[in-house]
């Protein structure tokens, strides 16, 4: 119980950080979509792997939450990867310019 609190926590921590972070320096933008990617096809492959009866080497501590526990960590670890690239490309100034800007003007 202990050990899945704190997983979903640090996917939780790190999408924070992802988003607070691009909204500083975007030059760190490259580096958290890759942290992003790496997530989502790690929680895709051990998905994958697990569902032929095999465990995946690098995440074998997550099988120690039980069924239910490591299944909800790989669709955090999938989700949270769709997340953090999503929202670390997201630029709402690009819509004022449409919405606010001179575009429909006479």
């Amino acid at each position: 119980m202990i050990i899945t609190t704190i997983s979903f926590a640090t996917i939780l921590i790190l999408i924070f950080w992802a988003i607070n972070s691009v909204e500083k320096k975007p030059s760190l933008r490259p580096l958290w979509m890759i942290i992003g990617c790496l997530m989502f096809f790690t929680g895709s492959l051990s998905l994958i792997i697990n569902s032929v009866g095999l465990s995946f080497g690098a995440l074998q501590w997550v099988e120690s939450m039980g069924v239910l526990g490591s299944f909800m960590f790989k669709l955090s670890l999938i989700f949270g990867g769709i997340v953090v690239v999503f929202l670390v490309n997201h630029n709402p100034d690009a819509y004022d310019e449409y919405f606010d800007g001179n575009k429909y003007d006479n």
